[in-house]
């Protein structure tokens, strides 16, 4: 498992310690929405409960001292922070949705096509779009905020994941590659890479279990492109999934046998912890990840500076595309909140820069304001591959996932069995991309996901 991560860069809290807020009251159009217009005091205190999905050393301290920091001007108002493990996290927020017993959650993965199923969290554009922290968003993270239509804000972006690939150098050069960086440029040439492993050695850093279905949706996408719709899994060409075609038949081959040959046995039972640590210690050597463990492999491997380890692009498909996204997470109000105006004002409080610029740079997610994505941090060193992404006209970069859609939720889970079954040699490809195919072709799902 990964080690905690027990430091950050000490300015980043400092910086956001000793500032001041002022707590918004905005009136609606219906005035009689109390909980619109709450009015906290010191002889009538409010409480607010804000759970975390990604609670962790670098950002919990930093999230309750922005709550001390808004308690403080805001007299009457507490700042309750509920921090579970990562693997708790999904059913905690779920559990605290369904009793109406938080006011902010963090809405990950398939949580939020559940939660926006299922009516739990409010429409708050009427109040952010007047904030200050709202104009200081970048035009991605507004764009983000309201994916759900025009005037809508049920997620306030706290930062952004994107793709790129992890390449320890030594292994590669040992094998006579002249730039590790440039070593594996598509999908095919994770196989031929053969060349570098060793007995405890192996080349691809594979997620076997937990999530294990993004293994196949990096390949599948790679392969099907430029004919992905922005954000989902259609072929607005066709009108059916990206899974019922001999594209993602190739993909979904090579990832079996990329599994088979040049990843550690071990993997199968690999979750995004053991992955990212079997690159640290280099049992694997190639590792495709997101922009917040670089922090990790910092730390815990080798400063970037010394060299030891390069970053690249996602490997290409037979097109000669790399299909990427851009994920993220964020802060919503729930419709459960007999305080939303207070709760909205501390996610206005936490998204105004240097507040959000201390938040993404301490914790090591992409820069959702405009202040944080002007900071050299995030364009030097091995941040500049993501800086990258997106500029390269052979590559195509997608908006996101389905996994705003209430269609994804069981699918994911369904998917990651169907890929154990896969690594076991219980189930066909073929028979995969068929179910996932129905699933997803269905008219359930087009009506909800199609774009």
């Amino acid at each position: 498992m990964i080690k905690n991560i027990a430091s950050r860069k000490a300015f980043a809290l400092a910086s956001a310690l000793g500032l001041a807020a002022s707590l918004l009251t905005v009136t609606t159009a219906s005035a009689a929405n109390k909980t619109w217009n709450c009015v906290p005091s010191k002889s009538k205190p409010v409480t607010v409960r804000l759970i975390e999905y990604f609670a962790g050393p670098a950002r919990t301290p930093m999230l309750n001292a922005f709550a001390r920091q808004y308690e403080a001007a805001n007299p009457g108002v507490k700042i309750e922070i509920i921090s579970p493990s990562q693997a708790d996290s999904p059913a905690k927020i779920t559990q605290l949705l369904q009793a109406k017993a938080v006011d902010i959650v963090e809405p990950a993965g398939a949580i939020l096509g559940q939660a926006m199923s299922a009516k739990q969290l409010a429409n708050i554009y009427r109040y952010m779009s007047k904030t200050k922290s709202w104009k200081g968003l970048t035009p991605y993270s507004q764009f983000q905020a309201q994916s759900f239509g025009k005037k809508s804000a049920y997620v306030i972006p706290n930062g952004y994941y994107t793709k790129a690939a992890f390449v320890r150098v030594e292994p590669f050069k040992n094998a006579g590659y002249k730039n590790p960086a440039k070593a594996i440029k598509t999908w095919e040439d994770l196989l031929t890479a053969k060349k570098i492993q060793t007995d405890n050695s192996y080349v691809y850093a594979m997620r076997g279990a937990r999530a294990s279905f993004t293994q196949a949706i990096f390949a599948i996408r790679a392969y099907n492109a430029p004919d992905l719709n922005s954000g989902g899994y259609f072929n607005p060409s066709t009108g059916t999934s990206m899974f019922n075609n001999s594209k993602s038949k190739d993909a979904l081959d090579l990832l079996m046998k990329i599994w088979d040959e040049v990843s550690p046995p071990a993997s199968v039972a690999w979750g995004y912890p053991e992955m990212v640590q079997g690159f640290v210690d280099g049992v694997a050597n190639y590792l495709i990840q997101d922009n917040e463990v670089i922090q990790i492999v910092d730390e815990q491997f080798s400063p970037f500076a010394d060299g030891k380890w390069v970053m690249a692009q996602m490997p290409k498909g037979p097109g000669g595309y790399s299909a990427q996204d851009v994920s993220g997470t964020g802060w919503s109000v729930t419709k459960a909140s007999k305080c939303k105006n207070v709760a909205a004002g501390f996610i206005d409080f936490i998204s105004t820069d240097p507040q959000a610029s201390s938040f993404a740079r301490a914790y090591g997610v992409g820069p959702f304001t405009l202040g944080a994505a002007k900071d050299p941090f995030f364009k030097t060193g091995a941040w500049a591959i993501y800086n990258k992404i997106g500029k390269d006209p052979k590559e195509i970069k997608l908006d996101g996932t389905d996994v705003n859609q209430a269609c994804y939720g069981q699918f994911f889970t369904d998917a990651d069995a169907d890929m154990q079954a896969m690594y076991a040699g219980t189930l066909s490809t073929a028979d995969a991309l068929k179910k996932w195919a129905e699933y997803w072709d269905s008219s359930a799902c087009i009506n909800t996901s199609k774009k």
